[in-house]
């Protein structure tokens, strides 16, 4: 005969790290152009791995557009983070599947900082792993969690 004997667990406390990511919407005036980007993006194993949507309206000299990106590369460095994605709407139709490409520095309590986002055929140009990006104060807020 077997006893069946009932001995309580001690409670165990599991903390879950989350994910590298970048979230938030700012608006950049770099010349003429003034652009309104969001962004909810999360970082993948690498550099150039990565998923969220990001969101832009751009109003500049050559007209005004907008549109949706869905990010496959994300790249965190301390507080700056550098996203890229493929851009799968838009009202200027040429922009879709044309590769965007853009960097946001999280300041914390003070003024973050942000690039326009770059368009250009997909493995020509820079992705969120290389390139150099002008940077301008936001008026937004974007918080990077490394």
């Amino acid at each position: 005969m077997f006893r069946l004997s009932i001995v309580p667990l001690a409670a165990a406390s599991f903390a879950i790290a989350a994910a590298p990511s970048v979230k938030g919407a700012g608006t950049v005036t770099f010349g003429s152009s003034i652009e309104h980007i969001t962004v909810n993006a999360t970082a993948g194993a690498t550099p150039t791995a990565g998923s969220g949507r990001a969101t832009f309206q751009n109003r500049a000299a050559g007209g005004n557009f907008n549109g949706q990106i869905d990010i496959n590369c994300v790249n965190i460095v301390g507080n700056t983070v550098t996203v890229s994605g493929i851009v799968t709407h838009a009202n200027k139709k040429e922009l879709i599947g044309r590769e965007g490409v853009f960097q946001v520095v999280d300041n914390g309590k003070r003024t973050d900082f942000a690039s326009i986002i770059n368009f250009h055929e997909p493995g020509i140009g820079t992705n969120c792993t290389a390139g150099e990006f002008d940077l301008v104060p936001v008026k937004g807020d974007f918080t990077v969690e490394p």
